[in-house]
Protein backbone atom coordinates (compact mmCIF):
# COMPACT_ATOMS: atom_id res chain seq x y z
CA UNK A 1 0.00 0.00 0.00
CA UNK A 2 1.75 3.13 -1.27
CA UNK A 3 0.65 6.12 0.82
CA UNK A 4 1.49 9.63 -0.36
CA UNK A 5 -1.04 11.80 1.51
CA UNK A 6 -3.87 11.42 4.00
CA UNK A 7 -6.26 11.59 1.05
CA UNK A 8 -4.61 8.63 -0.64
CA UNK A 9 -4.57 6.72 2.64
CA UNK A 10 -8.33 7.02 3.07
CA UNK A 11 -8.87 5.88 -0.52
CA UNK A 12 -6.52 2.91 -0.14
CA UNK A 13 -8.39 1.84 3.00
CA UNK A 14 -11.62 1.84 0.98
CA UNK A 15 -9.99 -0.40 -1.64
CA UNK A 16 -8.47 -2.95 0.75
CA UNK A 17 -11.59 -3.13 2.88
CA UNK A 18 -12.48 -5.94 0.45
CA UNK A 19 -9.58 -8.01 1.85
CA UNK A 20 -11.08 -8.13 5.34
CA UNK A 21 -11.07 -11.69 6.71
CA UNK A 22 -8.83 -13.10 3.95
CA UNK A 23 -5.91 -14.71 5.77
CA UNK A 24 -4.11 -15.35 2.48
CA UNK A 25 -3.25 -11.66 2.20
CA UNK A 26 -0.81 -9.63 4.29
CA UNK A 27 -0.91 -5.86 3.88
CA UNK A 28 2.23 -3.74 4.28
CA UNK A 29 2.26 0.05 4.04
CA UNK A 30 5.01 2.38 2.87
CA UNK A 31 5.50 6.08 2.17
CA UNK A 32 8.43 7.90 0.66
CA UNK A 33 9.67 10.16 3.46
CA UNK A 34 12.67 11.36 1.45
CA UNK A 35 10.52 12.68 -1.42
CA UNK A 36 7.27 13.78 0.23
CA UNK A 37 4.43 15.57 -1.52
CA UNK A 38 3.34 19.06 -0.55
CA UNK A 39 0.38 17.60 1.37
CA UNK A 40 2.19 14.61 2.91
CA UNK A 41 2.21 15.98 6.45
CA UNK A 42 0.44 13.75 8.94
CA UNK A 43 0.91 10.48 7.03
CA UNK A 44 3.34 8.92 9.52
CA UNK A 45 1.11 9.89 12.46
CA UNK A 46 -1.98 8.50 10.73
CA UNK A 47 -0.25 5.20 10.04
CA UNK A 48 0.87 4.95 13.67
CA UNK A 49 -2.74 5.43 14.80
CA UNK A 50 -3.95 2.87 12.27
CA UNK A 51 -1.37 0.29 13.34
CA UNK A 52 -0.45 -1.65 10.17
CA UNK A 53 3.05 -2.92 9.36
CA UNK A 54 4.95 0.04 7.89
CA UNK A 55 8.30 -0.22 6.08
CA UNK A 56 10.57 2.44 4.64
CA UNK A 57 10.60 3.21 0.94
CA UNK A 58 14.06 1.71 0.37
CA UNK A 59 12.98 -1.59 1.91
CA UNK A 60 9.77 -1.55 -0.10
CA UNK A 61 11.73 -0.98 -3.30
CA UNK A 62 14.13 -3.82 -2.46
CA UNK A 63 11.40 -6.36 -1.74
CA UNK A 64 9.32 -8.35 -4.19
CA UNK A 65 5.58 -7.93 -3.57
CA UNK A 66 2.68 -9.68 -5.27
CA UNK A 67 0.83 -6.37 -5.69
CA UNK A 68 1.33 -2.67 -4.97
CA UNK A 69 -1.68 -0.37 -4.78
CA UNK A 70 -1.31 3.41 -5.06
CA UNK A 71 -3.81 6.27 -5.20
CA UNK A 72 -1.36 8.79 -6.68
CA UNK A 73 0.99 8.55 -9.63
CA UNK A 74 3.38 11.05 -8.06
CA UNK A 75 5.51 8.60 -6.10
CA UNK A 76 8.33 6.93 -8.05
CA UNK A 77 6.29 3.80 -8.57
CA UNK A 78 8.74 2.43 -11.14
CA UNK A 79 11.15 1.67 -8.28
CA UNK A 80 8.78 -0.94 -6.84
CA UNK A 81 9.12 -4.63 -7.74
CA UNK A 82 5.43 -5.49 -8.08
CA UNK A 83 2.53 -5.19 -10.47
CA UNK A 84 0.96 -1.84 -9.64
CA UNK A 85 -2.72 -0.95 -9.43
CA UNK A 86 -3.30 2.80 -9.65
CA UNK A 87 -6.65 4.05 -8.35
CA UNK A 88 -8.02 7.61 -8.30
CA UNK A 89 -8.04 9.47 -4.98
CA UNK A 90 -11.29 11.28 -5.76
CA UNK A 91 -14.48 10.40 -7.57
CA UNK A 92 -12.96 9.74 -10.97
CA UNK A 93 -10.63 12.29 -12.55
CA UNK A 94 -12.23 15.70 -12.13
CA UNK A 95 -9.30 18.03 -11.40
CA UNK A 96 -6.30 19.54 -13.13
CA UNK A 97 -3.03 19.94 -11.30
CA UNK A 98 -2.95 23.58 -10.11
CA UNK A 99 -1.59 25.91 -12.76
CA UNK A 100 -1.74 23.33 -15.56
CA UNK A 101 -4.10 21.42 -17.84
CA UNK A 102 -2.75 18.04 -16.82
CA UNK A 103 -5.49 15.92 -15.27
CA UNK A 104 -4.67 14.75 -11.75
CA UNK A 105 -4.11 11.00 -11.95
CA UNK A 106 -3.22 11.02 -15.66
CA UNK A 107 0.20 12.71 -15.65
CA UNK A 108 2.10 11.13 -18.59
CA UNK A 109 5.46 12.01 -17.06
CA UNK A 110 4.59 9.79 -14.08
CA UNK A 111 2.67 7.02 -15.82
CA UNK A 112 5.49 6.19 -18.22
CA UNK A 113 9.11 5.44 -17.20
CA UNK A 114 11.88 4.61 -19.67
CA UNK A 115 9.28 4.15 -22.37
CA UNK A 116 7.21 1.64 -20.35
CA UNK A 117 3.83 2.19 -18.75
CA UNK A 118 4.35 1.80 -15.01
CA UNK A 119 0.95 0.61 -13.67
CA UNK A 120 -0.27 -2.85 -14.56
CA UNK A 121 -3.81 -1.51 -14.23
CA UNK A 122 -5.30 1.98 -14.01
CA UNK A 123 -8.69 2.05 -12.34
CA UNK A 124 -11.46 4.18 -13.82
CA UNK A 125 -14.83 4.96 -12.28
CA UNK A 126 -16.48 5.34 -15.71
CA UNK A 127 -15.73 4.15 -19.24
CA UNK A 128 -15.75 7.74 -20.54
CA UNK A 129 -12.51 8.34 -18.61
CA UNK A 130 -10.69 6.02 -21.02
CA UNK A 131 -10.86 8.72 -23.70
CA UNK A 132 -9.64 11.24 -21.12
CA UNK A 133 -6.67 8.98 -20.34
CA UNK A 134 -6.00 8.43 -24.05
CA UNK A 135 -5.71 12.18 -24.60
CA UNK A 136 -3.36 12.58 -21.66
CA UNK A 137 -1.22 9.45 -22.04
CA UNK A 138 -2.06 7.25 -25.05
CA UNK A 139 0.21 4.31 -24.12
CA UNK A 140 -1.51 3.94 -20.75
CA UNK A 141 -5.05 3.67 -22.12
CA UNK A 142 -4.78 -0.06 -22.74
CA UNK A 143 -4.15 -0.59 -19.02
CA UNK A 144 -7.41 1.08 -17.98
CA UNK A 145 -10.05 -0.98 -16.13
CA UNK A 146 -13.48 0.29 -15.02
CA UNK A 147 -14.16 -0.58 -11.38
CA UNK A 148 -16.62 2.09 -10.24
CA UNK A 149 -15.83 3.98 -7.04
CA UNK A 150 -15.11 2.07 -3.81
CA UNK A 151 -15.70 5.12 -1.59
CA UNK A 152 -19.15 5.62 -3.08
CA UNK A 153 -19.83 1.89 -2.83
CA UNK A 154 -19.15 2.01 0.89
CA UNK A 155 -21.41 5.03 1.28
CA UNK A 156 -24.22 3.32 -0.62
CA UNK A 157 -24.07 0.21 1.56
CA UNK A 158 -24.09 2.46 4.65
CA UNK A 159 -27.23 4.50 3.97
CA UNK A 160 -29.31 2.41 6.34
CA UNK A 161 -26.99 3.58 9.13
CA UNK A 162 -27.92 7.23 8.71
CA UNK A 163 -29.79 7.34 12.08
CA UNK A 164 -26.66 6.03 13.76
CA UNK A 165 -24.48 8.66 12.07
CA UNK A 166 -26.92 11.40 13.04
CA UNK A 167 -26.80 10.21 16.64
CA UNK A 168 -22.98 10.37 16.57
CA UNK A 169 -23.32 14.00 15.46
CA UNK A 170 -25.82 14.66 18.29
CA UNK A 171 -28.38 15.76 15.72
CA UNK A 172 -31.56 14.62 17.44
CA UNK A 173 -34.48 15.82 15.36
CA UNK A 174 -32.56 18.79 13.99
CA UNK A 175 -31.78 19.53 10.35
CA UNK A 176 -28.15 18.59 9.70
CA UNK A 177 -26.20 21.01 7.51
CA UNK A 178 -22.81 19.59 6.51
CA UNK A 179 -20.15 21.88 5.08
CA UNK A 180 -17.55 20.13 2.92
CA UNK A 181 -14.40 21.92 1.83
CA UNK A 182 -11.62 20.83 -0.46
CA UNK A 183 -8.19 22.48 -0.10
CA UNK A 184 -6.56 25.53 -1.65
CA UNK A 185 -7.41 29.14 -2.26
CA UNK A 186 -10.50 28.31 -4.33
CA UNK A 187 -12.01 26.08 -1.63
CA UNK A 188 -14.89 26.83 0.72
CA UNK A 189 -12.49 27.17 3.64
CA UNK A 190 -10.10 29.24 1.56
CA UNK A 191 -12.72 31.68 0.27
CA UNK A 192 -15.33 31.66 3.04
CA UNK A 193 -13.64 30.66 6.31
CA UNK A 194 -16.26 32.64 8.24
CA UNK A 195 -19.16 30.57 6.88
CA UNK A 196 -19.36 28.11 9.84
CA UNK A 197 -19.76 31.00 12.29
CA UNK A 198 -22.26 32.74 10.00
CA UNK A 199 -24.39 29.60 9.88
CA UNK A 200 -24.25 29.08 13.63
CA UNK A 201 -25.30 32.69 14.11
CA UNK A 202 -28.37 32.51 11.87
CA UNK A 203 -29.66 28.92 12.22
CA UNK A 204 -31.76 28.36 15.37
CA UNK A 205 -29.81 26.07 17.67
CA UNK A 206 -32.74 23.79 18.44
CA UNK A 207 -33.61 23.29 14.77
CA UNK A 208 -30.22 22.88 13.05
CA UNK A 209 -26.96 21.01 13.59
CA UNK A 210 -23.91 22.28 11.68
CA UNK A 211 -20.99 19.97 10.82
CA UNK A 212 -17.78 20.70 8.90
CA UNK A 213 -15.51 18.33 6.99
CA UNK A 214 -12.21 19.63 5.65
CA UNK A 215 -10.13 17.96 2.95
CA UNK A 216 -7.13 16.13 4.44
CA UNK A 217 -4.94 18.57 2.52
CA UNK A 218 -6.16 21.40 4.76
CA UNK A 219 -5.10 19.48 7.87
CA UNK A 220 -1.78 18.52 6.26
CA UNK A 221 -0.92 21.99 4.98
CA UNK A 222 -1.71 23.88 8.19
CA UNK A 223 -1.52 21.24 10.92
CA UNK A 224 -4.30 20.01 13.24
CA UNK A 225 -3.44 22.52 15.98
CA UNK A 226 -3.79 25.48 13.62
CA UNK A 227 -7.04 24.19 12.09
CA UNK A 228 -8.54 23.76 15.56
CA UNK A 229 -7.29 27.20 16.59
CA UNK A 230 -8.85 28.88 13.55
CA UNK A 231 -12.14 27.12 14.21
CA UNK A 232 -12.17 27.55 17.99
CA UNK A 233 -14.97 30.18 18.02
CA UNK A 234 -17.15 27.98 15.84
CA UNK A 235 -16.44 24.84 17.87
CA UNK A 236 -17.22 26.71 21.09
CA UNK A 237 -20.55 27.72 19.53
CA UNK A 238 -21.48 24.12 18.75
CA UNK A 239 -19.84 23.28 15.41
CA UNK A 240 -19.13 19.57 14.88
CA UNK A 241 -15.69 19.41 13.24
CA UNK A 242 -15.23 15.99 11.63
CA UNK A 243 -11.58 14.84 11.31
CA UNK A 244 -10.57 13.63 7.84
CA UNK A 245 -9.99 10.03 8.91
CA UNK A 246 -12.97 9.73 11.24
CA UNK A 247 -16.20 9.82 9.32
CA UNK A 248 -16.49 12.50 6.62
CA UNK A 249 -18.55 10.08 4.52
CA UNK A 250 -20.90 9.52 7.46
CA UNK A 251 -21.24 13.28 7.94
CA UNK A 252 -22.39 13.57 4.31
CA UNK A 253 -24.82 10.67 4.73
CA UNK A 254 -26.22 12.24 7.89
CA UNK A 255 -26.82 15.58 6.18
CA UNK A 256 -30.16 17.05 5.16
CA UNK A 257 -28.23 19.53 3.02
CA UNK A 258 -24.57 19.67 1.94
CA UNK A 259 -22.82 23.00 1.35
CA UNK A 260 -19.74 22.40 -0.73
CA UNK A 261 -17.23 23.89 -3.10
CA UNK A 262 -16.19 22.24 -6.38
CA UNK A 263 -14.62 19.20 -4.74
CA UNK A 264 -15.29 15.48 -4.79
CA UNK A 265 -17.48 15.79 -1.68
CA UNK A 266 -20.08 17.63 -3.77
CA UNK A 267 -20.25 14.72 -6.22
CA UNK A 268 -20.40 12.17 -3.42
CA UNK A 269 -23.24 14.12 -1.79
CA UNK A 270 -25.10 14.22 -5.10
CA UNK A 271 -24.47 10.50 -5.61
CA UNK A 272 -26.22 9.69 -2.32
CA UNK A 273 -29.05 12.03 -3.35
CA UNK A 274 -28.49 14.93 -0.99
CA UNK A 275 -29.50 18.54 -1.70
CA UNK A 276 -26.30 20.38 -2.61
CA UNK A 277 -25.60 24.11 -2.39
CA UNK A 278 -22.43 25.36 -4.04
CA UNK A 279 -20.70 27.88 -1.78
CA UNK A 280 -17.98 29.37 -4.01
CA UNK A 281 -17.58 30.45 -7.64
CA UNK A 282 -16.16 27.97 -10.12
CA UNK A 283 -12.66 26.60 -9.60
CA UNK A 284 -10.07 26.84 -12.40
CA UNK A 285 -8.79 23.37 -11.42
CA UNK A 286 -12.06 21.62 -12.33
CA UNK A 287 -11.84 19.72 -15.63
CA UNK A 288 -14.12 21.68 -17.96
CA UNK A 289 -16.20 18.82 -19.40
CA UNK A 290 -16.25 16.70 -16.24
CA UNK A 291 -19.30 15.56 -14.26
CA UNK A 292 -18.13 17.83 -11.43
CA UNK A 293 -18.32 20.83 -13.76
CA UNK A 294 -21.78 19.71 -14.86
CA UNK A 295 -22.90 19.41 -11.24
CA UNK A 296 -21.55 22.88 -10.48
CA UNK A 297 -23.67 24.27 -13.31
CA UNK A 298 -26.82 22.49 -12.18
CA UNK A 299 -27.02 22.94 -8.41
CA UNK A 300 -28.09 26.19 -6.70
CA UNK A 301 -25.41 28.63 -5.58
CA UNK A 302 -25.17 30.23 -2.15
CA UNK A 303 -25.84 33.93 -2.77
CA UNK A 304 -24.07 36.48 -0.60
CA UNK A 305 -26.48 38.95 0.95
CA UNK A 306 -29.49 36.65 0.97
CA UNK A 307 -30.64 34.83 4.07
CA UNK A 308 -28.61 31.66 4.63
CA UNK A 309 -31.46 29.87 6.36
CA UNK A 310 -33.89 30.60 3.54
CA UNK A 311 -31.41 29.36 0.94
CA UNK A 312 -30.74 26.13 2.87
CA UNK A 313 -34.41 25.48 3.51
CA UNK A 314 -35.16 26.24 -0.12
CA UNK A 315 -32.54 23.79 -1.36
CA UNK A 316 -34.02 21.07 0.85
CA UNK A 317 -37.60 21.82 -0.18
CA UNK A 318 -36.87 22.02 -3.91
CA UNK A 319 -34.68 18.93 -4.07
CA UNK A 320 -36.22 16.03 -5.96
CA UNK A 321 -34.99 12.49 -5.38
CA UNK A 322 -33.01 11.29 -8.36
CA UNK A 323 -32.44 14.76 -9.79
CA UNK A 324 -28.65 14.30 -9.70
CA UNK A 325 -28.78 10.88 -11.35
CA UNK A 326 -27.96 11.90 -14.96
CA UNK A 327 -24.75 13.59 -13.82
CA UNK A 328 -23.70 10.80 -11.46
CA UNK A 329 -24.28 8.24 -14.20
CA UNK A 330 -21.57 10.03 -16.20
CA UNK A 331 -19.19 9.98 -13.22
CA UNK A 332 -19.56 6.42 -11.90
CA UNK A 333 -20.73 3.32 -13.68
CA UNK A 334 -22.69 0.61 -11.92
CA UNK A 335 -20.30 -0.06 -9.11
CA UNK A 336 -20.26 -3.23 -7.08
CA UNK A 337 -17.67 -4.96 -4.94
CA UNK A 338 -17.23 -7.89 -7.36
CA UNK A 339 -15.81 -5.54 -10.03
CA UNK A 340 -12.95 -4.35 -7.85
CA UNK A 341 -12.50 -7.70 -6.13
CA UNK A 342 -12.18 -9.42 -9.50
CA UNK A 343 -9.41 -7.03 -10.51
CA UNK A 344 -7.55 -7.25 -7.19
CA UNK A 345 -7.59 -11.03 -7.00
CA UNK A 346 -6.71 -11.39 -10.68
CA UNK A 347 -3.60 -9.28 -10.11
CA UNK A 348 -2.78 -11.43 -7.07
CA UNK A 349 -3.46 -14.66 -9.00
CA UNK A 350 -5.86 -15.79 -6.28
CA UNK A 351 -9.45 -16.98 -6.37
CA UNK A 352 -11.73 -14.20 -5.06
CA UNK A 353 -14.25 -14.76 -2.26
CA UNK A 354 -17.64 -16.02 -3.36
CA UNK A 355 -19.51 -12.90 -2.28
CA UNK A 356 -17.19 -9.93 -1.73
CA UNK A 357 -18.85 -7.00 0.02
CA UNK A 358 -17.78 -3.58 1.20
CA UNK A 359 -18.05 -2.82 4.93
CA UNK A 360 -19.97 0.29 6.01
CA UNK A 361 -18.18 3.58 6.58
CA UNK A 362 -16.98 4.53 10.04
CA UNK A 363 -19.04 6.55 12.49
CA UNK A 364 -18.12 10.23 12.64
CA UNK A 365 -16.02 11.20 15.65
CA UNK A 366 -16.47 14.97 15.67
CA UNK A 367 -14.50 17.44 17.67
CA UNK A 368 -17.22 19.43 19.40
CA UNK A 369 -17.99 21.37 22.54
CA UNK A 370 -21.33 22.24 24.18
CA UNK A 371 -22.30 25.82 23.42
CA UNK A 372 -21.92 27.79 26.66
CA UNK A 373 -23.68 31.04 25.73
CA UNK A 374 -26.79 31.84 23.72
CA UNK A 375 -28.79 34.79 22.54
CA UNK A 376 -32.54 34.14 22.67
CA UNK A 377 -35.78 35.96 21.99
CA UNK A 378 -39.01 35.91 20.02
CA UNK A 379 -38.71 35.89 16.23
CA UNK A 380 -41.04 37.45 13.68
CA UNK A 381 -43.34 34.42 13.70
CA UNK A 382 -43.82 34.61 17.46
CA UNK A 383 -41.61 31.61 18.23
CA UNK A 384 -39.05 31.56 21.02
CA UNK A 385 -35.66 30.74 19.47
CA UNK A 386 -32.03 30.74 20.53
CA UNK A 387 -28.72 30.94 18.73
CA UNK A 388 -25.15 30.37 19.90
CA UNK A 389 -23.63 33.69 20.92
CA UNK A 390 -21.12 34.21 18.10
CA UNK A 391 -20.05 37.80 17.42
CA UNK A 392 -23.58 39.19 17.67
CA UNK A 393 -24.57 37.51 14.41
CA UNK A 394 -28.07 36.43 15.42
CA UNK A 395 -31.16 37.84 13.67
CA UNK A 396 -33.25 40.63 15.18
CA UNK A 397 -35.34 39.30 18.05
CA UNK A 398 -37.96 40.75 20.37
CA UNK A 399 -37.14 40.42 24.09
CA UNK A 400 -33.56 39.67 23.08
CA UNK A 401 -31.36 38.46 25.94
CA UNK A 402 -28.13 36.53 26.55
CA UNK A 403 -27.89 33.29 28.54
CA UNK A 404 -24.49 32.08 29.77
CA UNK A 405 -23.37 28.93 31.54
CA UNK A 406 -21.76 29.88 34.84
CA UNK A 407 -18.80 27.49 34.67
CA UNK A 408 -18.03 27.24 30.95
CA UNK A 409 -18.87 30.59 29.34
CA UNK A 410 -16.19 33.21 28.78
CA UNK A 411 -15.99 36.23 31.07
CA UNK A 412 -17.28 38.64 28.41
CA UNK A 413 -20.28 36.38 27.81
CA UNK A 414 -21.12 36.24 31.50
CA UNK A 415 -20.71 40.01 31.81
CA UNK A 416 -23.29 40.41 29.03
CA UNK A 417 -25.68 37.76 30.37
CA UNK A 418 -29.25 38.51 31.37
CA UNK A 419 -29.67 34.89 32.51
CA UNK A 420 -26.88 32.88 34.15
CA UNK A 421 -27.47 29.15 34.44
CA UNK A 422 -25.81 26.29 36.29
CA UNK A 423 -26.45 22.59 36.91
CA UNK A 424 -27.64 22.81 40.54
CA UNK A 425 -30.62 24.77 41.94
CA UNK A 426 -28.72 25.34 45.19
CA UNK A 427 -26.35 27.73 43.39
CA UNK A 428 -28.98 30.21 42.17
CA UNK A 429 -28.66 32.81 44.92
CA UNK A 430 -24.89 32.79 44.67
CA UNK A 431 -25.01 33.26 40.90
CA UNK A 432 -27.03 36.46 41.18
CA UNK A 433 -24.65 37.75 43.83
CA UNK A 434 -21.62 36.99 41.71
CA UNK A 435 -23.15 38.35 38.50
CA UNK A 436 -25.24 41.32 39.66
CA UNK A 437 -26.01 42.49 36.10
CA UNK A 438 -28.00 39.29 35.49
CA UNK A 439 -31.75 39.42 36.05
CA UNK A 440 -32.30 35.68 36.43
CA UNK A 441 -30.39 32.60 37.54
CA UNK A 442 -31.59 29.21 36.30
CA UNK A 443 -30.98 25.51 36.84
CA UNK A 444 -32.63 22.26 35.71
CA UNK A 445 -35.03 20.29 37.87
CA UNK A 446 -36.88 17.05 37.17
CA UNK A 447 -39.27 17.75 34.34
CA UNK A 448 -38.31 21.37 33.80
CA UNK A 449 -36.42 24.39 35.02
CA UNK A 450 -36.33 26.60 38.10
CA UNK A 451 -35.34 30.27 37.99
CA UNK A 452 -34.62 32.86 40.68
CA UNK A 453 -35.12 36.57 40.02
CA UNK A 454 -33.30 39.50 41.59
CA UNK A 455 -35.96 39.82 44.35
CA UNK A 456 -35.28 36.28 45.48
CA UNK A 457 -38.55 34.91 44.11
CA UNK A 458 -38.40 31.39 42.69
CA UNK A 459 -40.35 30.28 39.59
CA UNK A 460 -40.81 26.98 37.79
CA UNK A 461 -41.54 25.91 34.25
CA UNK A 462 -42.25 22.31 33.28
CA UNK A 463 -41.84 20.79 29.85
CA UNK A 464 -39.93 18.09 28.04
CA UNK A 465 -37.42 20.61 26.69
CA UNK A 466 -33.87 21.84 27.24
CA UNK A 467 -33.74 23.68 30.61
CA UNK A 468 -31.73 26.50 29.01
CA UNK A 469 -34.53 27.12 26.53
CA UNK A 470 -37.02 26.99 29.39
CA UNK A 471 -34.99 29.65 31.20
CA UNK A 472 -35.31 31.86 28.12
CA UNK A 473 -39.03 31.14 28.12
CA UNK A 474 -39.23 32.22 31.77
CA UNK A 475 -37.37 35.46 31.06
CA UNK A 476 -39.83 36.41 28.30
CA UNK A 477 -42.81 35.68 30.56
CA UNK A 478 -41.39 37.73 33.43
CA UNK A 479 -40.41 40.56 31.09
CA UNK A 480 -43.82 40.80 29.39
CA UNK A 481 -45.77 40.26 32.58
CA UNK A 482 -48.20 38.01 30.73
CA UNK A 483 -48.38 34.30 30.06
CA UNK A 484 -46.37 33.39 26.99
CA UNK A 485 -47.70 29.97 26.10
CA UNK A 486 -46.49 27.80 23.35
CA UNK A 487 -44.42 24.76 22.45
CA UNK A 488 -40.72 24.07 22.63
CA UNK A 489 -39.47 21.28 20.39
CA UNK A 490 -43.08 20.20 20.02
CA UNK A 491 -43.65 19.91 23.79
CA UNK A 492 -46.30 22.07 25.51
CA UNK A 493 -44.90 24.38 28.18
CA UNK A 494 -46.75 25.03 31.40
CA UNK A 495 -47.47 28.56 32.57
CA UNK A 496 -44.77 30.05 34.77
CA UNK A 497 -45.62 29.55 38.42
CA UNK A 498 -44.06 31.04 41.51
CA UNK A 499 -43.32 29.06 44.64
Amino acid sequence: MVVRTLTTLTRLLDVVSLFGGDRRIQLVFTHDERRPGILSAGVAEALRRLGPPVIGWDQAAATRFDLAIAASENDVLAELDAPILLVPHGIGYQKYYPGSRVTSGFNPEKLVHDGEVVPAAIALSHESQRAQLTRSCPPAAERAVVIGDPCLDRMLVSRHRTPRYRKALDAGGRTVVTLASTWGKHSLFGRRPELPVELLGCLPFDDYRVALTLHPGVWAAHGPWQVRAWLRPAIAAGLALVPPDHGWQAAVLAADCVLSDEGSAALYAAAVDKPVLLTTPGSPTTVADSPLAALARSVPKLVTGLGLRDQIDGAITRHRLGSHAPIIEEAVEDSRAPLLAGLLYSLLDLNPPDDPIFPPVADPEPLTSPAAAFVAGVDGSGELVRFPLVAEKSPDLEYRHVLAQADNAELRELDAATVVYADEPGRLAGLLTHWPAARLAAAPIDGGCVVRDSTGAMHELTADADPVLLAAFAYVQLTTGRPFTGHLNGAPVSALRQH
